[in-house]
């Protein structure tokens, strides 16, 4: 469909503004256990517009994107709009559409693959399993490539247009034994299919789901507890993407708010949005209000740098957006990070438990999403762990609660950065030892 086009047609019909973001997804996934068990093939478009008459404005959705679809979801947005109460905080919609240069995003073998194109990765998943221990089965998983499209244009310009692919792997194994059991997932992120790693995937998992067989509980009390890079990278999104949000700035709803120019973490700590990163996962030419993205220092050695904004919320302090607009078809665009990368340290991981005298070893969590960004308390489960003594990794452990301030974890309590960084979708981090951290045996 003709996105410039269902633009005019709302202002015939009164609106003063308008924007259409036109979304198209297509997916083949396959889902899996001791074997393939189902393939699953999922295309889908979806259209939104969003008008403004005057201060007053209105979204509707559709995934009709017939004629008559389009067009009554036009009509709707501008008589919703025309009846809606003025936003007092409207000043317009981005008037600076562009595109950055973020390198290939797309990869056509994995936007056409078929459910028989991936067979022969799942295939070699599932064997790895046993590769990593021969008693280990691989009892859940799935393995997915997607393709997406988006295109943009409003009243000031356009329409630009992106194409991005992802594939993504994962696999839960299990070893039996002796009446006691052991588990441990793994998985794999790449921009294609051919760049995934479905054979060292399964070696990971099945060998430590070997290794957590006899894992034993962690003893309460303060730690120095060291995450793997693949917790960093589930638990910074968490607490971080949140605070970082002009919108819950503005709302009252960040422990960052006033923060702009203050320590608030260690000076080891540099964290970035990598909006137009090359060949990183989730930067993108363009946010979803056509404005061209770019990197930005969120934090610099510890220091709170910049928030991220929308067109809407960097209107409010009568500034520029950072291009930091994300919205679902048929919802308002929100400032949220591309791609949330702490930088770097200098320390291997080797080095990292070396130094590790009383410590944890925490390679998997769960339940981190129950934190509370806003006071920024911090609370995940550890589901597997090991625990560290005098510099060496001592024994499988699991079933402990860190419970903690994010913030003095990042600031008086980090000890050690990694230089292990791990890039998944959206986020990439390394290694991180902290000191006294408090763990709660369940």
């Amino acid at each position: 469909m003709n996105v410039e086009k269902a633009v005019k047609r709302a202002v015939e019909l009164g609106a003063s503004e308008a924007e259409a973001f036109l979304l198209s997804t297509a997916e083949t996934s396959l889902t899996l256990a001791g074997d393939v068990e189902a393939s699953k093939t999922v295309r889908m478009k979806s259209f939104g517009i969003r008008v403004a008459v005057g201060k007053s404005t209105a979204i509707v959705g559709t995934q009709d994107l017939s004629e008559t679809g389009v067009e009554s979801a036009v009509r709707s947005a501008v008589s919703i709009a025309r009846v809606s109460p003025p936003d007092p905080r409207w000043v317009r919609m981005n008037e600076r559409i562009g595109t950055s240069d973020v390198g290939e995003t797309f990869d056509k073998a994995t936007a056409e693959a078929t459910p028989e194109d991936l067979l022969p990765i799942a295939r070699e998943l599932l064997d790895s399993v046993k590769e990593g221990c021969s008693e280990a089965k691989p009892i859940r998983g799935f393995l997915t490539s997607r393709a997406m499209e988006a295109t943009y244009a409003n009243t000031y310009g356009g329409p630009v247009t992106r194409r991005e692919t992802m594939a993504f792997l994962y696999i839960d194994a299990r070893v039996d034994e002796a009446g006691e059991v052991g588990t441990y997932s793994e998985y794999s992120i790449a921009r294609s299919l051919r760049r995934l790693e479905a054979g060292k995937t399964g070696v990971e998992a099945g060998s430590r789901a070997r290794e957590f067989v006899k894992a034993g509980s962690i003893p309460n009390g303060k730690y120095e507890v060291v995450t793997l890079n693949r917790v960093s990278d589930s638990l910074l999104p968490v607490m971080l993407s949140p605070a970082v949000s002009a919108l819950n700035v503005q709302e009252g709803r960040s422990p960052l708010a006033g923060k702009i120019g203050m320590e608030i973490m260690s000076e080891k700590i540099t964290i970035e949005d990598f909006g137009s990163n090359v060949n990183t996962l989730g930067s993108k030419p363009f946010d979803d209000e056509g404005f061209p993205t770019r990197n930005l220092t969120i934090v610099g050695k510890g220091v709170l740098n910049a928030f991220v904004y929308d067109t809407y919320t960097a209107n409010r302090e009568g500034r520029e957006s950072t291009g930091n607009a994300s919205r679902g078809y048929s919802t308002a665009p929100r400032p949220s990070l591309h791609h949330l990368h702490l930088k770097p340290g200098e320390a291997t991981f080797e080095e990292i438990i070396s130094e590790t005298r009383n410590g944890v070893l925490v390679m998997s969590t769960i339940g981190e999403w129950m934190s509370n960004p806003v006071s920024g308390h911090l609370n995940a489960t550890i589901t597997h762990a090991y625990m560290v003594e005098n510099g060496e990794i001592a024994r499988p452990v699991k079933n402990g609660v860190i419970s903690g301030n994010f913030y003095e974890m990042l600031k008086d309590g980090l000890d050690m950065v990694g230089n292990d960084t791990r890039y998944d979708y959206g986020v990439s981090a390394p290694s991180l030892k902290f000191r006294n951290v408090v763990i709660a045996s369940k």
